[in-house]
């Protein structure tokens, strides 16, 4: 099975998956996360520098799409992120990925939580944290 960590630097688990700066992407392995390799994030708005407003609030981009960020985690069957919001849990559902929510910060550290199955599934509302 291959799984994302969304990150901020490859090291460390990103806040916002909108804004992060890539994926770091694991195989399963032996019951084990083997990192396979980092996927840039060139995928959302936000890496783009398309929103606007005060931190990004709004988007110039309107109701922004998914399908860019979902068509590159395309091979994955999981997204692991510290945020994200509702519609890119919805987008990322009905493409069959499942996001997972982690409170810790290493980007190795949450792959094997997510590995051992000590993740929780994101819910409807996500985090709260804009899509």
């Amino acid at each position: 099975m291959r799984f994302a960590v969304a990150t901020d630097d490859g090291t460390r688990v990103a806040r916002h998956t909108g804004r992060c700066g890539g994926f770091a992407v694991f195989d399963v392995v032996n019951q084990n996360p083997i990192r396979v390799e980092f996927r840039r994030n060139t995928f959302t708005a936000h890496a783009a520098g398309q929103c606007i407003g005060p931190g990004g609030a709004g988007h110039a981009h309107g109701h922004s799409s998914h399908e860019d960020l979902i068509e590159a985690l395309r091979d994955c069957r999981a997204l692991v992120t510290r945020g994200l919001g509702p519609r890119l849990v919805a987008d990322l559902a009905a493409r069959q990925i499942e996001p997972y929510l982690c409170d810790c910060e290493a980007v190795d550290e949450a792959a094997v939580l997510f590995v051992r199955g000590q993740l929780p599934r994101a819910g409807s509302s996500g985090c709260g944290c804009p899509g």
